[in-house]
């Protein structure tokens, strides 16, 4: 759950209104959206080529407030959760040049507790999601905000009882609506979790291991940005999204390439993770509260890199935008 400011909402709305523009619902299953107006092909932003942004709706009043994202392998399905304690999966569509143009076919189901019973209001700020295993994988690990803890579920991830993981005791010094925004499985097993709320200077606490096996280090962002999400890499290494939002600048993100080497020495005791930024999202491309991040290995090589943004359920000011480059290294 992403830490907006009243006052700028409040401003947002303010703009709409008076330019007669409203963001809704309402409409086909996926609209394109242009990342940056009358720009010269290819469009890019640092290291990233472009290759598509759609902005997603439904009348389902649950669909909406989307963090961690997940892709599949050929890139024609992708599953999400949300603020709401939901699972939303749907499935993608591209056009012969490998141009993300469709999504549709959503499912929006509930996420359940260890009790098997919907997770209770307020306490179900589902955030960090991570795919055990090669998709469709062994199960998923999900990390909630507020009652700090990560659940285990079995491979449908909606309608089956969680399994309550043990966590490392930090999770209780974490701020109440800061907690793990990012979690991800590593290709060893290993959880990697990293909190939003920063320790100061940009250092965010971090964990990696699992129940009896978590080590605690650090995760250095770059001040105003937080870390909301990771995706992994073919061959080794991470990519990191962080986040900012601000009165006047509005949304804007920032992905950091952690590399195979850098991450692994960094995965101790007392470590310090910093990466490599190799693109940031800033108006006037169309950015949003980016939340979600996931990749992919591309037939002809180079990665495909998606983000997904979180709409906080107030679709007449934010859109829930699903947006693809190509990164070739």
């Amino acid at each position: 759950m992403s830490r907006v400011f009243p006052r700028l909402m409040a401003a947002l709305a303010l703009v709409l209104a008076l330019s007669g523009c409203a963001i809704g619902q309402d409409g086909p299953p996926s609209a394109p959206v242009m990342l940056l107006e009358d720009a010269p092909a290819p469009v890019r932003a640092g290291e990233l080529v472009w290759r598509g942004t759609l902005h997603l709706r439904d009348a389902n009043p649950d669909f909406g407030g989307l963090s961690s994202l997940r892709v599949s392998p050929d890139g024609t399905q992708f599953v999400a959760i949300s603020d709401r304690g939901k699972r939303i999966a749907g499935r993608l569509s591209y056009d012969r040049e490998g141009q993300l143009t469709g999504a549709g076919d959503y499912s929006v189901n509930l996420l359940l507790g260890t009790d098997g019973q919907p997770l209770p209001p307020f306490f179900n700020d589902t955030e960090g999601l991570a795919l055990i295993g090669q998709w469709p994988g062994d199960g998923w690990a999900v990390s909630l905000e507020r009652r700090h803890s990560i659940l285990r579920y079995p491979p449908a991830l909606a309608g089956s009882a969680a399994v309550l993981l043990e966590v490392p005791a930090g999770f209780a010094d974490l701020p109440f609506n800061s907690g793990i925004e990012t979690l991800l499985s590593l290709a060893d097993g290993r959880l990697l979790a990293i909190a939003e709320g920063d320790a100061g200077q940009g250092r965010h606490r971090a964990w990696v291991g699992g129940p009896g096996t978590w080590a605690e280090f650090a995760y250095q962002a770059l001040p105003p940005f937080l870390p909301v999400d990771a995706a992994r890499l073919p061959g080794g290494g991470i990519l990191v999204l962080e986040r900012r939002v601000g009165l006047l600048g509005g949304w804007g993100s920032r992905i950091v390439h952690v590399d195979a080497a850098t991450l692994s020495a960094s995965l101790v005791p007392g470590g310090v993770m910093q990466g490599r930024e190799i693109a940031r999202l800033n108006p006037p491309m169309a950015t949003e509260n980016y939340e979600g991040i996931d990749t992919r290995p591309l037939p002809g090589g180079g990665v495909a890199v998606y983000l997904i943004s979180d709409n906080n359920f107030k679709p007449i000011i934010q859109r829930t935008l699903l947006t693809m480059f190509e990164w070739g290294r």
